[in-house]
């Protein structure tokens, strides 16, 4: 027969429209619901204000609008299968929208909404009783991207309990199944032909004559039966094993805020419980502990509900941070508390029951230090799927092994389940609806090659979670014996790369960090947030070592957990789409308020670590940073010294890492000069000489000890370019490469003058007008540095304008070094290859380098993360002010600081004058000589971390090696050591340390990171 002369497809895509609506046997009408409308997410039923009934029909609410809706209904006695049928409206957006947690009787029962409009009920509610309905929810936001303005509204369809008819549902399903995948096979396939037979077959077999007559239905169990056993003869599935995993990405703040994701958690957990309940091979997948704490606390009875199915292993713990966090931006204690944090919770909560898988679909890159974090926290798979947007270059291996910067190697896995996404060339999801597109092309998109035949697709609605339906279980569980497809495995993510990993043996290595080609803004947008995060990373930092400080055989269990309070609040904003600055912006209104609180939990904290280590009259200062400190310090307020804004700088010596003493005034070695020669102006110490003209630029930059100019032959420095900004698709996330089609160079300065003359720092100020918007700048040089400072304040008023600053260097390398967490990284500064045009805009933490042999020139920074080098032209982002999914991003005040550091080729010097710049000596009151708890000499190693240990035994050092230089360090302790442990991320000890001469002598490997918890003896005092 040949169906496309019979148009058999569309004749069963006809007659299977013609049934779907009739699997509800028969409607018992619900009366009209009562409005209410709350205030905001975290609202309880009972605040609001009542808005009268809702009309059937009717348009009932708006975008953003918090709603209790409210009935009663009772349940025909002879119903078999009822359920509740509520289609309130579809909102729009992407998402699932409008949704609401729905109470029966006062008890949360399921999740109401876009995608789950059949809510089934217990039979026992078929009692001639009424019963009280609630609906706490949200309608959404409307559109992509969404608009404010839009004026559109919900309409309410009739509601109803039905009486499902589960045979035919089956039915339907399997129908479908078969027919999507006939319709995706090649039209040369004679599997296609054949399952269109079958179909065709049972459609005759179906009584379709009189649909509501009793024949109809009496005929569904034959056509059923005659449609698996044609599909049965026609053979197996494909030899491919297809790990159907339930899921429900949940992006813990976007087009949301926090508030809102607890509640859309709950309806998600409810939703994934009573699916539970009515199919034991269900299982369900999720991650992050942030959301598993909120349910805890807001919704204690589905929590508990959870937990027991947790212990039954067929609710999946996993995911491995606390949030599925940026990468990019956190530094590199970050990663390893949100790790510990996340790891910690699942362990202390549910038991020893994690799968071992840091779990990141949707985040933006991935540095090269991770997969030696994941090692050392027992992580031992990678999950991503966002690779899969790169915009030129696909991944050469959907499988491989992942290996880090010290030699680390991790399982990978890149979801392979194909979705159309805007302009992408080969885009992948992560919440899919098991169409035969997206189950035959997980297979045939990947690229792992012929040793591995086990697939992992992840299925439930999902970004604002949803989770799975009731038919997309049939639907897996059609598949399980599709011809034509691969056989679909219903289960949990941790079985399936087990499978995985015993197919690995050949697959490829990867020996660089996975860098998202897409997405380059978020390392600048919404700026504000940028630095509140390395302010709050580096408060948090210095607090911990004042603590250790104070109490160094282990801090009290209230101090240990205000800090785990004060880092959970860190590690939520950590969420790939609130650092990222993508948000709306309610999103970021919270995040301004949690970063407070960080900052004025950790004052508090560090005034009473300093309480106990400094008594008396006068001042002390503390170094916090892992380097020696400056030889000048800034006193707030202060009156010695030289006097500027805000207090005073005075000359003292120079503090070793981790060290306190009392304030002392010496003389700097050559005090710092600045003079005006005509129109331009030289300031000059004994590292640098650098002259700036009349309009602000910079115009030579000399390094003294070695005679170079380090800016290039007829080149100018601190070039700040405007570039007009309008990507393709996703406005606060991306960089497109044409950013530079229209570029501007802002050179005019509207004044120029000496604001500081020495003797310890001289500075000019420049204030630039560009457009709408004032740029003010004041160069600084301080006496005995070698770095030259541009502190800037801007006040931004442009929209789709990304601003740069730039400056060409007299510097010829290939390759140029950024700082990543935990490392360093060389990229290349040339376009050679698609590979190599696609990292246009690239991650970096406190520094980039360019350096040939002898000489170098470095830009740092105090809170910026998208560099640009090409050829010899260093390039800084500044600011990118999109306007979605934040109207007003960017908009206003901006201060931050880079430096420009020329020297000979010294990377150990560029590492601590990086640290100098991001965390600077701390004034305390009082007096205090305290010798530094640990020290090394060696310049390779960075002591990184002094933290409390969680459990209160001693405190854990965290260091590394820098310089990819293999050999023997030796810890000197400032105080006698009972006992020194190398330990794991997650602060198990692993081996003791011999302590020799109250010191440790260790090898390292190049860049390994290695943690010691540190027991001091009782007692015991300094050498």
């Amino acid at each position: 027969m040949n169906h496309d002369l019979r148009f058999t497809s569309e004749k069963i895509a006809k007659r299977i429209a013609l049934i779907r609506p009739l699997i509800h046997r028969a409607r018992h009408p619900l009366p009209e619901f009562d409005f209410e409308e709350l205030t905001d997410a975290m609202a309880k039923p009972g605040s609001g204000t009542p808005r009268g009934t809702v009309a059937w029909d009717s348009y009932w609410a708006g975008q953003d609008t918090h709603f209790v809706l409210r009935s009663r209904f009772d349940v025909p006695q002879n119903y078999a299968n009822p359920a509740l049928y509520l289609p309130l409206g579809v909102a729009g957006d992407i998402f699932t929208h409008p949704e609401a947690l729905l109470h029966i009787d006062g008890q949360a029962l399921a999740s109401a909404d876009r995608h789950h409009q059949l809510i089934p009920l217990d039979r026992a509610l078929a009692d001639g009783a009424e019963h009280a309905l609630m609906l706490h929810g949200w309608t959404g936001l409307t559109g992509w991207p969404p608009d404010p303005r839009n004026p559109a509204r919900l309409q309410i369809r009739p509601c109803h309990v039905v009486d499902v008819d589960r045979g035919l549902r089956d039915f339907v399903v399997l129908a479908e199944v078969a027919l999507d995948v006939a319709t995706t096979l090649d039209p040369s396939d004679r599997l296609r032909d054949r399952t269109l037979q079958a179909l065709d077959a049972a459609f005759v077999t179906l009584d379709t004559r009189d649909p509501l007559g009793d024949a109809f239905r009496a005929s569904v169990p034959g056509a059923h039966e005659a449609l698996k056993s044609a599909l049965a003869e026609i053979g197996p599935p494909d030899a491919e094993t297809l790990h159907a995993v339930g899921h429900a990405h949940m992006d813990i703040a976007y087009l949301w805020p926090v508030d809102q994701i607890r509640q859309k958690n709950a309806r998600t957990s409810s939703n994934v419980l009573r699916l539970m309940e009515q199919d034991a091979e269900f299982h369900f997948s999720h991650s992050q502990p942030q959301l598993y704490d909120y349910t805890a606390r807001d919704f204690p009875e589905i929590f508990e509900r959870i937990k027991q199915r947790v212990a039954e292993g067929r609710w999946e713990v996993m995911g491995g941070m606390w949030v599925e966090s940026d990468c990019n931006i956190p530094g590199g204690e970050a990663l390893v508390r949100q790790i510990l944090l996340g790891r910690s919770y699942f362990r202390d909560t549910f038991g020893d029951v994690e799968t071992p898988v840091l779990w990141l679909p949707d985040t933006f890159g991935f540095p090269w230090s991770l997969p030696q974090l994941m090692k050392l926290s027992g992580l031992e798979y990678f999950v991503t799927n966002k690779l899969n947007w790169n915009q030129y270059n696909r991944m050469p291996s959907s499988a491989m092994w992942w290996q880090g910067l010290d030699g680390s190697r991790v399982l990978a896995q890149f979801l392979t389940t194909p979705r159309e996404v805007q302009h992408l060339p080969f885009p992948t999801n992560y919440k899919s609806d098991l169409s035969a597109a997206e189950v035959i092309g997980t297979v045939t998109n990947a690229t792992s090659g012929p040793d591995v035949s086990d697939f992992l697709i992840a299925y439930g609605y999902g970004d604002g979670g949803g989770g799975p339906t009731e038919e997309l279980i049939l639907k897996a569980r059609a598949y399980a014996a599709m011809p034509g497809a691969p056989k679909v495995q219903m289960g949990r993510i941790g079985p399936a790369l087990d499978a995985i990993r015993d197919q690995s043996a050949r697959l490829p290595v990867w020996n660089d960090e996975l860098y998202l080609e897409g997405h380059r803004g978020t390392l600048t947008s919404q700026a504000w947030i940028k630095r509140a995060n390395r302010l709050a990373e580096r408060a948090m930092h210095d607090t911990e070592a004042a603590i250790v400080m104070a109490w160094p055989e282990g801090a009290p269990q209230e101090v240990r957990a205000r800090l785990t309070a004060a880092w959970r609040l860190i590690c939520l904003n950590q969420f790939h789409d609130i650092l990222t600055g993508t948000s709306i912006p309610v999103v970021f209104e919270d995040a301004r308020r949690d970063y407070e609180q960080v900052q004025a939990e950790a004052k508090a904290l560090c005034q009473m670590a300093f309480a106990r280590l400094a008594q008396g009259d006068g001042t002390s200062l503390f170094n916090p940073a892992p380097v020696a400190s400056s030889p000048v310090a800034f006193l707030p307020d202060g009156t010695e010294g030289q006097t500027v804004e805000g207090g005073s700088l005075i000359a003292t010596p120079p503090l070793p890492a981790y060290g306190m003493a009392p304030l002392a005034e010496t003389a700097p070695r050559i005090p710092v000069s600045i003079t005006r020669n005509g129109d331009s102006f030289t300031l000059e110490n004994d590292h640098v000489r650098l002259t700036v003209d009349q309009t602000g630029t910079l115009t030579g930059l000399c390094h003294l000890a070695t005679g170079r100019e380090a800016l290039g032959p007829g080149e100018t420095g601190n070039q700040l370019w405007a570039f007009e900004d309008r990507p393709i698709s996703w406005d606060a996330w991306d960089i497109d490469v044409f950013h530079e089609d229209r570029s501007e160079r802002i050179d005019a300065a509207a004044e120029v003058e000496i604001i500081e003359s020495g003797p310890l720092r001289a500075a000019l100020r420049v204030t630039r007008l560009y457009r709408n918007s004032r740029i003010t700048q004041e160069i600084r040089l301080t006496a005995d540095s070698p770095r030259v400072d541009f502190v800037t304040e801007i006040d931004w008023a442009e929209q789709h304008t990304l601003l740069k600053v730039a400056f060409p260097v007299d510097v010829h390398q290939s390759r140029a070094t950024y700082e990543i967490q935990w490392g360093e990284i060389e990229r290349p500064t040339h376009r050679n290859t698609t590979w190599d045009y696609a990292r246009f805009e690239v991650p970096a933490q406190k520094w980039a380098d360019l350096s040939e042999g002898g000489f170098g020139v470095a830009l740092l920074n105090d809170c910026k993360y998208g560099y640009d080098i090409r050829e010899n032209v260093i390039r800084l982002t500044l600011v990118k002010s999109s306007t979605s999914p934040d109207p007003g991003a960017d908009q206003g005040h901006h201060r931050f600081t880079y430096a420009l550091l020329p020297h000979t080729a010294d990377p150990a010097l560029v590492r601590a004058e990086a640290r100098r710049l991001n965390d600077p000596v701390i004034a305390l009151p009082g007096r205090t000589t305290a010798a530094p708890l640990v020290s090394c000499d060696a310049d390779n190693v960075v002591l990184e971390t002094l933290k409390p240990a969680e459990d209160g035994e001693g405190f854990i050092l965290r260091l590394y090696e820098a310089d990819r230089r293999r050999g023997p360090v030796r810890l000197a302790f400032g105080r006698a050591m009972q006992a020194v442990t190398i330990c794991d991320l997650l602060e198990n000890e692993l081996a003791p340390v011999e302590i020799e001469d109250n010191g440790v002598s260790l090898t390292l490997k190049p860049f390994e990171i290695l943690s010691l918890r540190c027991r001091p003896a009782v007692g015991g005092g300094g050498d």
